[in-house]
């Protein structure tokens, strides 16, 4: 008995060692559909486009360098050893890789995460559904689902995701039909982005040298608080602006839930690698 013990442990250890995941296959496999399926076009970002955004905005694409450069049809970003806090409470900080694929038009996001718990491979995924759902699922150790959630506010909680994450890192997607823009000020720029009957909100901070800084929004993190589920903030700095493919992109984003009485750093990412398509 204590050696089939011995070799059932062996053999999970090996198992939770092996770098292949069925989950990811899958989830890799879907973006290669959805990729093949993307109406792909040549078309470029014009002055014309440009001058019609928000002043604010306008410094923006100008500081990234947006004019004359080619629309995205869809973005591959890959944020490696990012510092991710999986329990608010515990605040216990994983290393974890996190795989973003975005699609201009139709709108789509989906993400996959790869990081260990205690030694035990952790999985997760992003996705959302054609009905105006959206949902998180994880799993542990490759082969139990510990949770899944699907609703109308992780779908809301997609969309300006998408908003923020498609600007700063494939600057094209500003020029979106599913945005709309209002300057409040020089600094900051309310945006709004509806498809699917379903509209979220955020604002963004705008430096006066054109770099974007900051993205807040009340409407996209929802917890539980008190046993009772609350809206609470949630803010996007970035920051490390970088060439790449012609373009200033930052290369470092923090994302930060701003509760009543705290706030928690819970995505830290400083290695992104991206692919245009």
């Amino acid at each position: 008995m204590t050696i089939l013990l011995v070799i059932l442990i062996i053999g999970v250890i090996v198992y939770w060692k092996i770098p292949y995941s069925i989950h990811k296959k899958i989830f890799l496999d879907s973006m290669e559909k959805r990729l093949i399926h993307t109406k792909m076009t040549s078309a470029v970002c014009s002055s014309e486009e440009i001058d019609k955004l928000p002043e604010a905005m306008q410094r923006f694409c100008k500081y990234v360098g947006l004019e004359g450069t080619k629309k995205i049809n869809a973005v591959r970003a890959t944020f490696k050893n990012t510092k991710f806090i999986f329990d608010d409470q515990k605040e216990k900080v994983l290393d974890m890789n996190y795989d973003l694929w975005l699609f201009a038009t139709p709108w789509y996001r989906s993400a996959f995460c790869m990081a260990t718990m205690y030694g035990i491979p952790f999985e997760g995924q992003d996705y959302c559904t054609d009905n105006g759902t959206g949902g998180m699922k994880g799993y542990l150790g490759r082969s139990i689902k510990i949770f899944e959630t699907c609703d109308t506010e992780t779908y809301r909680a997609g969309l300006i995701s998408w908003m923020v994450e498609g600007i700063i890192l494939s600057p094209s997607f500003i020029l979106s039909p599913y945005l709309k823009f209002e300057e409040m000020d020089r600094s900051h720029v309310k945006a709004t982005i509806t498809y699917n009957g379903i509209t979220g909100t955020g604002i963004f901070t705008i430096a006066q040298d054109g770099a974007m800084t900051e993205f807040y929004s009340d409407e996209r993190q929802i917890e539980m608080i008190n046993g009772v589920k609350s809206r609470i903030g949630w803010r996007c700095e970035i920051d490390q602006y970088e060439m790449v493919d012609h373009l200033k992109i930052p290369q470092s984003v923090r994302s930060i839930k701003v509760y009543p009485d705290k706030e928690v750093v819970y995505f830290d990412a400083s290695e992104i690698d991206i692919i245009y398509y």
